[in-house]
This record gives structure tokens, sequence and C-alpha cells, in this order.
């Protein structure tokens, strides 16, 4: 009686996991359907936009070359043209939509569609700074119509390079341009407002360029001439340091080649007050 019972038990928990395998590759057979699907969708639009653009290319070229469009060709024209204008809103509000997350920029539609601006706002150290402003015509090529950009940095340069072939890597290069600059800016205000024995000598408008000077004992007015190169224009830390004064055993001492490795691995007014809280300056 017992093994009838057990005989019984065994064959329905077969009978189960034959039915969960069912149901599993049943499931996987439905999904495998869904993938296709999709793939089918996806080459569908991409052939679609690829024609549309084909068409887009030969209009333009026939109005570049000085001849006639036909009334047809005119109104598919300016279909296809209001086409990639709301593709490329798209592509740019996708953007906006994860970087304004980190402070990055934002992005408003304006003149129904055919140009947007952007917004970059600037921070350093959990503090917003500058706002820059600039505008992009979406018109058959993008274009820079206006901005408010310091004229240090190299917009035309950039734009060159990345507008035309990659929104993303434009915006995002000329933000970290701009938080760069802003980020150099700040720290030279800082140095002043923190460190009043520390005295600026020379800087340029890219603050890319930074010599001050540090005294060391007020009894001998000892002091030492730090210059700070930024060779990375979107990096506040710099790319190298000398160090420099008329005691030259000084300036070649242990202490001051850490104070030397601590000024490339820190931002400027930080480093200066490790400097002075461990007795290195006054």
């Amino acid at each position: 009686m017992d093994i009838v019972r057990k005989q019984g038990v065994f064959d329905h928990l077969l009978m189960l996991e034959k039915a969960g395998t069912a149901g599993q590759e049943k499931q996987k057979q439905d999904h495998l359907k869904e993938l296709h699907a999709a793939i089918l969708t996806l080459r569908a639009k991409r052939e679609r936009l690829f024609a549309e653009t084909a068409a887009l290319k030969d209009l333009k070229d026939k109005l570049d070359q000085g001849l006639p469009l036909e009334e047809e060709e005119t109104d598919d024209f300016m279909q296809l043209e209001q086409f990639l204008l709301k593709s490329r809103l798209m592509q740019l509000k996708d953007l906006q939509t994860v970087y304004h997350l980190i402070g990055g920029y934002n992005l408003i539609e304006s003149k129904q569609g055919k140009s947007v601006c952007v917004s970059f706002r600037t921070a350093f150290e959990g503090m917003y700074l500058e706002t820059y402003n600039l505008e992009m015509d979406l018109r058959r090529t993008v274009q820079i119509s206006r901005h408010n950009i310091p004229p240090c940095v190299p917009l035309e340069r950039l734009a060159k390079e990345h507008l035309q072939a990659d929104f993303k890597a434009f915006l995002e290069i000329l933000s970290l341009h701009l938080n760069a600059l802003a980020g150099r800016k700040q720290q030279v205000l800082l140095i002043k407002e923190l460190i009043g024995t520390v005295e600026i000598i020379e800087r340029n408008q890219l603050c890319n360029f930074l010599v001050f000077m540090c005294k060391i004992q007020e009894e001998t007015e000892a002091a030492v001439l730090c210059t700070l190169e930024y060779g990375d224009l979107t990096q506040c830390l710099p790319t190298r340091v000398t160090i420099e004064s008329e005691n030259k055993t000084l300036a070649e001492s242990p202490q001051w080649k850490k104070n030397q490795v601590l000024l490339m691995e820190s931002p400027v007014h930080s480093a200066l007050l490790t400097m002075r809280k461990v007795g290195s300056i006054v």
C-alpha cells in the first residue's frame, strides 16, 4: 500500500515538473516573439529614416545647385525638414532629462521648434556660480546663432569638432569647459578671501596660468613663488606646479616637495589652507 502511495506521489511530481518545463518553454517562445516583433519595428523605423534623410539630401542638393523645385517637391522638403527638426528636439530633450539631474544644462524650445536655447549653470564645491546661455538654429545644419560664452572658451573649435556630428558630445564638453573655468576663477577668489598672506602675482582670463607668492617667516620675510599651469581646460586642477625661492634649499626640501604634490592634487585654496596648518606658510 505504501509502495502504491509513493508511486502515486512520484507520478504527480513528475507531471508537475513536465508542466512547469512546458510553461517555461512557452514563456521563452513568447518572449522571443516579442523581441522579434520589436526588431522588425525598429528596422522599419530605421529604413524609413534613411529613406527620408536621403530624400531630403537630394532636395537640398537640388537647392544648392540652384535648380527649381516642383510644387510637390517643395511640400516634401518642408515636411522632411520639419521631421528632422522634431528629431533633433527629441534628442536634445532626452539629453536634458538626464543631464539636468547633475546641474549641467537646461533646454528651452524657441521659434516654434526651429531653435533651442541652452542654459549652462556652473558650480564649484556645491555652490552655483555663473550661468551662460547659447541659442542654436536647428534648421538644415545646426548652427550657433547667439551666446554669451566667454571669449576665452574655445567655442568655435568645439563646435567645429562636435556640433554637427554629436549634440551630446558638444554640450557635455562645453559644459566641462565652463564649469572648469568657473571653478578655477572661484579658487582665485577663495585664495583672496581665506588666505590674506598669499599674494596673487599673475593670472590670465582663462585662469589656466596662476602665479602667487607665499610668505614663509614674517621675521626673515622669506617667500616662495608658486606657478600653476592648467594644461587641461576641462579640469580645475593644475597639470604642472613649479616652486621657486631665493632659498634653494627651501624649495628643494622634502616638505615643499610634498606641498608641490598637494597643489597638484587639491584645489589651490584647500592646499594653501593645509600648508598653513602644517606651518609651511604663514
